[in-house]
């Protein structure tokens, strides 16, 4: 009888699937290869942004594999995670990515992908051909069709691992049992139970249907967890590795991680890298391109700042520097250019040009002062 670990905030039986071991460590990339997908699964969280025919790397949004290889390199990623809508509906597109991956990053890069589509053999071959290490079938609405196992069977006879990657939702336990009795048969590699989420998207139709978060500051769905604790508890003899993984864990595991490799490239010199992955950074703004020059001038020769410590950004007329310098001298250099600068902000952002701030210090505000 194996023993139930805890793994982070998830808990295992066996032996925690290889892509979700570099996902711990945030070095998977993920690829998001569109937004379409017709298995119309009730509890599915895509937002509308992303209901159609969009690629993602990460957070943002690409149009080209040029694009996707910047963002792994700039995680330094050890794999991707190729994911949708359903990767199967755009299989030539899919199988593109995947060996241009493995081409620039080798054969070790891993990949897995997710899939709720009972492939062909054809198509199964060509993605093992193409270098996938990984795939995770998802029954949609948990109904393992006959079509669905015969693609799993096909996959398996493939060297590569296989298993499942379903959601605990709290009045289905038969249903995932009937999974994983089929994946223990099938000698599959593990099941994945994923703790259901409410998201903004499919909020009205989990309310319908009875289902609510367990806390009013958690998006997990109230049952699922317990559920998931009960049916590794009930299955510890099986030989299969059964991986619960807790919403909590996704965004203060692998996301944050996955941040913080980010921002370690993504960083200027002035920058601060905070515990979550986050950039803090002043920034000097001002209303005309033309006297950036000046007050960089300004801050490395009269206030002494190194000037690797001092950027300018003409495209949005900012200065930027250290934020603890610019708390400093903000009074001192709103005075030398009184009439140039319109505020001075303290800011957390997403580690991406453009990034979502997540919060604002306002040190000076043109009006305010």
């Amino acid at each position: 009888m194996k023993r139930i670990t805890k793994w982070y905030s998830n808990r295992v039986k066996g032996t925690i699937p290889k892509g979700c071991q570099y996902c711990s460590l945030g070095s998977k990339l993920v690829l998001f290869i569109t937004g379409e997908c017709d298995s119309n699964c009730f509890y599915c969280p895509l937002t509308k942004e992303k209901r159609s025919d969009v690629i993602f790397a990460n957070e943002r949004q690409i149009h080209s594999f040029s694009e996707a290889y910047d963002e792994a390199v700039m995680i330094a990623a050890l794999g991707a995670g190729i994911t949708g809508g359903d990767p199967a509906t755009h299989l030539n597109r899919t199988l593109e990515y995947l060996s241009k991956l493995k081409e620039r990053f080798g054969q070790e890069f891993h990949c897995h992908l997710y899939t709720s589509y009972p492939l062909s053999y054809d198509n199964l071959k060509a993605l093992h051909l193409a270098g996938l290490d990984e795939i995770r079938f998802h029954p949609p609405r948990l109904l393992l069709t006959e079509e669905m196992k015969k693609s799993i069977s096909d996959a398996k006879s493939l060297s590569w691992d296989v298993g499942f990657e379903i959601p605990v939702i709290p009045d289905k336990h038969e249903a995932i049992q009937n999974i994983i009795e089929f994946a223990e048969k099938a000698n599959l590699d593990f099941v994945n139970l994923n703790e259901l989420e409410i998201t903004e998207e499919n909020l009205l139709k989990l309310s319908k249907l009875g289902y609510h978060t367990k806390t009013n500051l958690s998006v997990a769905v109230k049952g699922s967890e317990e559920l998931a604790l009960k049916i590794l508890r009930n299955n510890r003899k099986k030989r299969i590795t059964l991986h619960y993984c807790s919403s909590s864990y996704k965004d203060n595991i692998q996301l944050r991680n996955r941040l913080k490799r980010r921002a370690k490239r993504y960083a200027l010199s002035s920058d601060e890298i905070t515990d979550d992955g986050l950039i803090v950074r002043a920034r000097i703004i001002v209303k005309k391109v033309k006297p950036l020059l000046n007050i960089k001038d300004a801050l490395v020769n009269d206030f002494k700042i190194p000037e690797k410590l001092v950027n300018v950004d003409e495209k949005n007329k900012m200065v930027l520097t250290n934020w603890m310098l610019a708390k400093k001298y903000a009074s001192a250099l709103v005075n030398k250019f009184p009439y140039e600068i319109s505020a001075i902000q303290i800011i957390h952002q997403y580690p991406h040009e453009n990034g979502i701030i997540t919060y604002l210090d306002p040190i000076f505000e043109e009006g305010n002062n």
